[in-house]
Protein backbone atom coordinates (compact mmCIF):
# COMPACT_ATOMS: atom_id res chain seq x y z
CA UNK A 1 0.00 0.00 0.00
CA UNK A 2 1.56 3.25 -0.93
CA UNK A 3 1.78 6.23 1.65
CA UNK A 4 0.32 9.40 1.34
CA UNK A 5 2.14 12.75 2.04
CA UNK A 6 1.08 13.11 5.48
CA UNK A 7 2.74 9.22 6.49
CA UNK A 8 6.17 10.75 4.47
CA UNK A 9 6.19 13.65 6.27
CA UNK A 10 6.46 11.34 9.29
CA UNK A 11 9.24 9.26 7.76
CA UNK A 12 10.93 12.51 7.46
CA UNK A 13 10.34 13.66 11.50
CA UNK A 14 11.13 9.64 12.43
CA UNK A 15 14.61 9.45 10.15
CA UNK A 16 15.95 12.83 11.05
CA UNK A 17 14.74 13.63 14.26
CA UNK A 18 13.73 10.78 15.84
CA UNK A 19 10.05 11.68 15.35
CA UNK A 20 10.32 15.00 17.53
CA UNK A 21 7.65 16.74 14.64
CA UNK A 22 8.55 19.94 16.84
CA UNK A 23 12.16 19.68 16.31
CA UNK A 24 11.08 19.09 12.19
CA UNK A 25 9.40 22.06 12.64
CA UNK A 26 12.43 24.46 14.04
CA UNK A 27 14.63 22.81 11.26
CA UNK A 28 12.54 23.27 8.14
CA UNK A 29 11.36 26.65 9.55
CA UNK A 30 7.29 26.01 9.59
CA UNK A 31 5.23 26.67 12.68
CA UNK A 32 4.93 23.70 14.89
CA UNK A 33 0.76 23.25 15.34
CA UNK A 34 1.13 23.18 11.49
CA UNK A 35 2.95 20.46 11.19
CA UNK A 36 1.60 18.39 13.98
CA UNK A 37 -2.10 18.65 12.13
CA UNK A 38 0.09 17.01 8.92
CA UNK A 39 1.11 13.81 10.66
CA UNK A 40 -1.34 13.37 13.58
CA UNK A 41 -4.59 11.60 12.51
CA UNK A 42 -6.36 14.94 11.18
CA UNK A 43 -4.13 14.20 8.38
CA UNK A 44 -4.41 18.32 7.15
CA UNK A 45 -2.80 18.53 3.38
CA UNK A 46 0.07 20.27 3.57
CA UNK A 47 0.30 23.24 1.84
CA UNK A 48 2.85 24.01 -1.64
CA UNK A 49 4.59 26.89 1.58
CA UNK A 50 5.66 23.90 3.74
CA UNK A 51 6.26 20.91 0.98
CA UNK A 52 8.52 23.73 -0.70
CA UNK A 53 10.15 24.27 2.71
CA UNK A 54 10.55 20.71 3.66
CA UNK A 55 12.19 19.84 -0.03
CA UNK A 56 14.48 23.19 0.33
CA UNK A 57 16.23 22.46 3.27
CA UNK A 58 19.61 21.91 2.68
CA UNK A 59 20.19 19.74 5.62
CA UNK A 60 17.62 17.31 5.03
CA UNK A 61 18.45 17.11 1.35
CA UNK A 62 14.99 15.75 0.71
CA UNK A 63 14.10 14.68 -3.04
CA UNK A 64 10.51 16.14 -4.11
CA UNK A 65 9.54 13.17 -6.19
CA UNK A 66 9.69 11.21 -3.36
CA UNK A 67 7.77 13.21 -1.34
CA UNK A 68 5.08 14.22 -3.36
CA UNK A 69 4.61 10.81 -4.98
CA UNK A 70 6.37 8.11 -2.77
CA UNK A 71 8.71 7.09 -5.46
CA UNK A 72 12.61 6.74 -6.00
CA UNK A 73 14.27 7.38 -2.66
CA UNK A 74 14.02 10.01 0.25
CA UNK A 75 17.07 11.89 -0.16
CA UNK A 76 18.21 13.01 -3.33
CA UNK A 77 21.14 11.31 -5.29
CA UNK A 78 22.59 13.99 -6.35
CA UNK A 79 22.56 17.96 -6.16
CA UNK A 80 20.97 19.31 -8.97
CA UNK A 81 22.72 21.68 -11.46
CA UNK A 82 21.26 24.50 -13.25
CA UNK A 83 22.71 25.60 -16.97
CA UNK A 84 22.81 28.80 -16.72
CA UNK A 85 22.97 28.93 -20.68
CA UNK A 86 18.96 28.28 -20.77
CA UNK A 87 17.99 31.91 -19.95
CA UNK A 88 17.32 30.74 -16.42
CA UNK A 89 16.94 32.22 -12.93
CA UNK A 90 15.94 33.01 -9.45
CA UNK A 91 12.30 34.00 -9.24
CA UNK A 92 10.67 34.98 -6.32
CA UNK A 93 7.88 33.19 -4.68
CA UNK A 94 4.99 35.35 -3.27
CA UNK A 95 2.26 34.30 -0.65
CA UNK A 96 -0.51 35.71 -2.62
CA UNK A 97 -3.13 35.01 0.26
CA UNK A 98 -0.82 37.01 3.11
CA UNK A 99 -0.62 39.82 0.60
CA UNK A 100 -4.22 39.86 0.86
CA UNK A 101 -4.84 39.44 -3.03
CA UNK A 102 -3.82 40.01 -6.26
CA UNK A 103 -4.13 43.78 -6.84
CA UNK A 104 -2.35 43.74 -2.91
CA UNK A 105 0.47 42.10 -4.18
CA UNK A 106 1.08 44.21 -7.12
CA UNK A 107 0.58 47.30 -5.80
CA UNK A 108 2.49 46.73 -2.28
CA UNK A 109 6.11 46.09 -1.29
CA UNK A 110 6.53 42.20 -2.74
CA UNK A 111 9.44 41.47 -0.35
CA UNK A 112 7.17 41.54 2.30
CA UNK A 113 5.45 38.49 0.51
CA UNK A 114 7.99 36.74 -0.69
CA UNK A 115 9.04 33.90 1.15
CA UNK A 116 11.36 31.61 -1.40
CA UNK A 117 13.07 31.93 -4.62
CA UNK A 118 12.58 28.63 -7.16
CA UNK A 119 15.70 28.13 -9.84
CA UNK A 120 13.06 27.69 -13.26
CA UNK A 121 14.63 27.08 -16.73
CA UNK A 122 13.74 29.17 -19.44
CA UNK A 123 11.70 32.04 -17.87
CA UNK A 124 12.21 35.19 -18.96
CA UNK A 125 10.23 38.91 -18.62
CA UNK A 126 7.96 37.67 -15.59
CA UNK A 127 7.57 39.38 -12.25
CA UNK A 128 7.68 36.65 -9.75
CA UNK A 129 5.81 32.83 -9.17
CA UNK A 130 2.25 32.25 -7.24
CA UNK A 131 1.06 29.01 -6.17
CA UNK A 132 -2.42 28.04 -8.35
CA UNK A 133 -5.26 25.78 -7.95
CA UNK A 134 -8.53 26.08 -10.23
CA UNK A 135 -10.72 23.31 -10.54
CA UNK A 136 -12.16 25.76 -13.99
CA UNK A 137 -8.77 25.32 -15.39
CA UNK A 138 -8.31 21.42 -14.96
CA UNK A 139 -6.64 19.34 -16.05
CA UNK A 140 -4.22 22.32 -17.37
CA UNK A 141 -4.35 22.76 -13.42
CA UNK A 142 -3.42 19.61 -12.00
CA UNK A 143 -2.50 18.74 -8.59
CA UNK A 144 0.27 21.21 -6.97
CA UNK A 145 1.16 23.45 -9.45
CA UNK A 146 3.06 26.97 -9.63
CA UNK A 147 2.04 29.74 -11.95
CA UNK A 148 4.72 32.38 -13.19
CA UNK A 149 3.00 35.55 -13.65
CA UNK A 150 3.74 38.99 -15.47
CA UNK A 151 1.63 42.05 -14.37
CA UNK A 152 -0.45 43.80 -17.45
CA UNK A 153 -0.07 47.50 -16.22
CA UNK A 154 -2.79 48.57 -18.59
CA UNK A 155 -6.17 46.09 -19.68
CA UNK A 156 -6.19 48.38 -23.16
CA UNK A 157 -2.73 46.25 -23.70
CA UNK A 158 -4.42 43.21 -23.47
CA UNK A 159 -3.44 40.55 -25.68
CA UNK A 160 -6.74 38.22 -26.14
CA UNK A 161 -6.24 34.57 -26.05
CA UNK A 162 -3.87 34.53 -23.33
CA UNK A 163 -4.11 32.93 -19.57
CA UNK A 164 -4.48 35.46 -16.90
CA UNK A 165 -5.03 35.87 -13.28
CA UNK A 166 -7.69 38.12 -13.18
CA UNK A 167 -9.21 39.45 -10.01
CA UNK A 168 -12.55 41.78 -9.50
CA UNK A 169 -15.64 42.93 -7.55
CA UNK A 170 -19.19 42.77 -8.14
CA UNK A 171 -22.01 44.00 -5.81
CA UNK A 172 -19.46 43.36 -2.73
CA UNK A 173 -18.29 39.96 -4.17
CA UNK A 174 -14.91 39.39 -4.58
CA UNK A 175 -13.42 36.59 -7.18
CA UNK A 176 -10.23 35.63 -8.27
CA UNK A 177 -9.52 33.52 -11.21
CA UNK A 178 -7.18 32.44 -13.96
CA UNK A 179 -8.66 31.95 -16.67
CA UNK A 180 -8.29 32.63 -20.87
CA UNK A 181 -8.90 36.23 -21.41
CA UNK A 182 -10.80 37.67 -24.30
CA UNK A 183 -12.78 40.58 -25.49
CA UNK A 184 -15.97 40.08 -25.42
CA UNK A 185 -16.94 44.03 -26.16
CA UNK A 186 -14.11 46.00 -26.90
CA UNK A 187 -12.98 48.21 -24.42
CA UNK A 188 -15.93 47.55 -22.46
CA UNK A 189 -16.53 44.25 -21.32
CA UNK A 190 -14.28 40.83 -21.27
CA UNK A 191 -14.85 37.17 -21.33
CA UNK A 192 -13.16 34.82 -18.99
CA UNK A 193 -12.95 31.35 -20.35
CA UNK A 194 -13.05 27.97 -18.20
CA UNK A 195 -10.11 24.84 -19.64
CA UNK A 196 -12.63 23.03 -17.89
CA UNK A 197 -16.12 23.23 -19.76
CA UNK A 198 -18.31 22.20 -16.87
CA UNK A 199 -17.29 25.71 -15.54
CA UNK A 200 -19.27 28.39 -18.46
CA UNK A 201 -17.69 31.32 -19.26
CA UNK A 202 -18.42 34.71 -17.16
CA UNK A 203 -19.04 38.09 -19.04
CA UNK A 204 -17.88 40.86 -16.53
CA UNK A 205 -17.42 44.47 -16.93
CA UNK A 206 -13.97 46.01 -17.32
CA UNK A 207 -14.61 48.42 -14.91
CA UNK A 208 -15.06 46.02 -12.28
CA UNK A 209 -11.21 44.27 -12.71
CA UNK A 210 -8.90 45.16 -9.82
CA UNK A 211 -5.52 43.64 -11.33
CA UNK A 212 -4.85 41.65 -13.86
CA UNK A 213 -1.62 39.19 -14.70
CA UNK A 214 -0.28 37.25 -17.69
CA UNK A 215 0.22 33.72 -16.89
CA UNK A 216 3.60 32.91 -18.45
CA UNK A 217 4.21 29.88 -17.38
CA UNK A 218 2.27 26.66 -15.33
CA UNK A 219 4.73 24.49 -14.05
CA UNK A 220 4.31 21.31 -11.68
CA UNK A 221 6.26 21.26 -8.57
CA UNK A 222 7.41 18.17 -9.18
CA UNK A 223 9.29 18.38 -11.97
CA UNK A 224 11.57 21.32 -10.20
CA UNK A 225 11.64 20.01 -6.78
Amino acid sequence: MESTINERVREIADKFCKGNVSELARVVGVKQPLLRDIVSARAVEPSFKTLSKIVNNATLNISGDWLLTGKGGMQKSEVDVVDNDVASKAVPVYDLHAAGGLKALLENDRGEYMYNEMIIPNTQNCDGVIYARDDAMYPLLNGLNIAVYKQLHSIGNLIEGEICFVEYEIEGDYFLMMRYVQWEEMGETLRLVSYNKRYPDRVIPVSVVMAIAYVRAIVDIKTII
